[in-house]
């Protein structure tokens, strides 16, 4: 199924909500805040790596085969699995670069076969992806599942529910906005170049053709634009003085542009393989007319293109107020990042519940909490270092959860040039082939980047823990690259929570708080909101009205915006969460050991839809 950009992009990373503040503190100390030193002594507009081997690499590290097919269905079904694989890794160059390592031609892959792009964000190929999409259903409902082994079976279910979900989006082709104020595409863009490997000679090549590529690329996101403003559906101008204000923000870097800057890397790089000092001035050349003279300006006419269409902006309302359509969009968005296919008032419903509950151990806390408690809310919750952090989290990991493989993380700054619309952290997708090697990036400039939850959150025992779980265990391959965001998010805030219940070396009763507290604020309020906003067409008004239970009255403005200009923002996360904690409560696991079998059963399923996963787990 070929995706549009905006979707190719979704795949790549898995981002931290932790540190990432709507708001003050729900309960924040009485005197101000002390001021927090960046964790990288200096911000640089380069990315640089800053270390960390936690474990030494295996010697070779290759995903364990699928499960060898027993029957003529289970045959149908690993060739469908796999030719979906190889349409996914080779629809972009990015996309290849990112989870083929060195062994393409282990996946039946060439890579000459690879589109040498970032992909395209046109309607044609729009109506490309929903077409594909329907072609593997048919596919897919040729087989019988019930002839399937157990894990091509809950393969199966997966990839059906994911496809069926495309194709859902047939219709809402301009309500899609790949300009979203936080982590949009135009910030996504540079960052992605930035983590793009250099292993080959080739991969040098690659690199700047993608670099060139960009103005392709972001004149397509400028037509796209044009063509929901002649629909009606243009983003609203909060949105839109965000995201021209940080088109302007690229492209007035100039010469000190990271994409100038970070190229001094590739270069040395370019070297070990081999380059000569004639060939690298030539790649240096041809970078920097590329940046200077073709992505920089795109940038700039990007923004220019935005702002012309101002006078088409959209009301600052939520989707019912917007119409039908946009109602049943907000809807699909909803199943589709939360990763679940229940109805809508029961998704809700689960929110409210678990929201509630959050808020009920959150009161406990407070009021329960050692007098000095106050006297050091606020501040982050850190073991000294993010490689201290990892100590700590490795080690309770060992103790709770099931054994991982071998592995390397690396961390790197976000470049300075997109750190202020970037989340905390991010995690990138482990490859296929070798996923030994991790990279972690941070955000200096972001509060609680160091923190020890978002540190928690993004590798062990989060993202990376369950990603390399998954690619250990060798499931279908489908069911890895189409993991839905709810099934990856609900894992790693019940990380955080776990963390916050077992750390009593940093004192639990002030990380239950901090946890709490962020976890109700900044997840459960603008899930609930946006429900509320974009369902039953609450106003700035209405939204203040119910913070003001909770004394947060003054934030409305920031929930309210959020409801309306990032709506599923908060959804992988409170859905998911909701999901896998009724999950997590039902099987009510009590020591190390049952813990342990609680998630290596959770984790045997795959990748899948938390509707489905809770009814397997009953």
């Amino acid at each position: 199924m070929k995706k549009t950009v905006g979707l190719i992009l979704a795949l790549i990373m898995a981002f931290s909500l932790v540190g990432c503040k709507f708001l003050e503190p729900l309960f924040p100390k009485p005197t101000e805040p002390a001021k927090t030193e960046d964790p990288s002594g200096e911000a640089t507009a380069a990315p640089t790596e800053a270390a960390a081997e936690t474990a030494a690499p295996t010697d070779e590290a290759t995903p364990a085969p699928t499960e060898a097919a027993v029957s003529a269905e289970d045959e149908a079904f690993l060739a469908l699995d796999l030719d979906f694989f190889r349409e996914q890794v080779t629809a972009s160059i990015s996309n290849y670069n990112q989870y083929i390592v060195s062994d393409p031609a282990k996946y039946g892959i060439d890579r000459a076969d690879v589109d040498p792009t970032w992909g395209e964000l046109t309607y044609d190929a729009h109506k490309e992806s929903i077409e594909s999409a329907r072609d593997y259903l048919a596919r897919l409902g040729a087989i019988d599942p019930s002839k399937l082994t157990e894990r091509n079976a809950n393969a199966y279910e997966a990839l059906k529910c994911s496809l069926e979900l495309a194709v859902e989006h047939e219709d809402f082709y301009y309500y899609d906005e790949p300009l979203e104020p936080l982590n949009g595409l135009h910030t996504m863009l540079p960052l992605s170049i930035a983590c793009f490997n250099i292993r080959c000679t080739d991969d040098v090549e690659s690199y700047l053709r993608l670099v060139e590529d960009m103005e392709r690329l972001l004149g397509q996101v400028e037509v796209f634009e044009a063509e929901k403003a002649e629909q009606g559906l243009f983003m609203c101008e909060t949105a839109l003085d965000q995201v021209v204000e940080s088109c302007r923000g690229i492209a007035e870097k100039g010469s000190e542009s990271m994409l100038i800057t970070y190229f001094e890397d590739v270069i040395e790089k370019a070297k070990e393989l081999g380059f000569t000092d004639a060939e690298c001035e030539a790649l240096r050349s041809r970078n920097t007319d590329a940046v200077m003279n073709h992505v920089l300006p795109a940038y700039s006419r990007l923004a220019d293109t935005l702002e012309s269409h101002r006078g088409d902006c959209t009301p600052f309302v939520g989707a019912v107020k917007r119409g039908e359509m946009a109602v049943k969009y907000f809807e699909l968005k909803v199943k589709e990042e939360g990763a679940s296919l229940d109805d809508l008032d029961t998704i809700l419903d689960k929110i409210e519940t678990m929201g509630a509950d959050t808020f009920y151990e959150l009161s406990f806390a407070v009021y329960n909490g050692p007098d000095d408690l106050f006297d050091k809310f606020g501040d982050t919750i850190t073991f000294g270092s993010i490689d201290d952090n990892l100590v700590w989290l490795k080690k309770l990991a060992e103790d709770y959860y099931p054994a991982m493989p071998e592995y390397d993380l690396k961390y790197i700054n976000v470049p300075e040039d997109i750190a202020e619309d970037f989340s905390p952290a991010a995690y990138l997708t482990a490859s296929f082939d070798d996923y030994n090697d991790n990279l972690m990036l941070i955000n200096p400039t972001s509060e609680g980047s160091d923190d020890v939850f978002t540190i928690a959150h993004e590798a062990i025992p989060g993202h990376m823990y369950q990603y390399l779980y998954t690619r250990d265990a060798g499931f279908p391959l489908s069911q890895q690259i189409a993991e839905p965001t709810g099934y990856a998010e609900g894992w790693t805030v019940f990380t955080e929570h776990f963390v916050a219940d077992h750390c009593r070396d940093l004192g639990r009763d002030l990380c239950i708080l901090t946890n709490t507290n962020s976890t109700f604020c900044n997840i459960f309020i603008p899930a609930y909101v946006s429900f509320m906003v974009n369902r039953e067409g609450w106003t700035e008004k209405d939204t203040a009205d119910y913070l003001s239970d909770f004394g947060l009255e003054e934030a409305a403005d920031i929930f309210y915006e959020y409801a309306v200009t990032m709506p599923d923002y908060a959804m992988p996360y409170a859905v998911g969460y909701s999901y896998f904690h009724e999950i997590y409560e039902n099987a009510n696991p009590r020591n190390e050991e049952q813990h342990k079998a609680f998630f290596d059963k959770y984790l045997s399923f795959g990748p899948t839809y938390m509707n489905i996963l809770l009814d397997k787990m009953k």
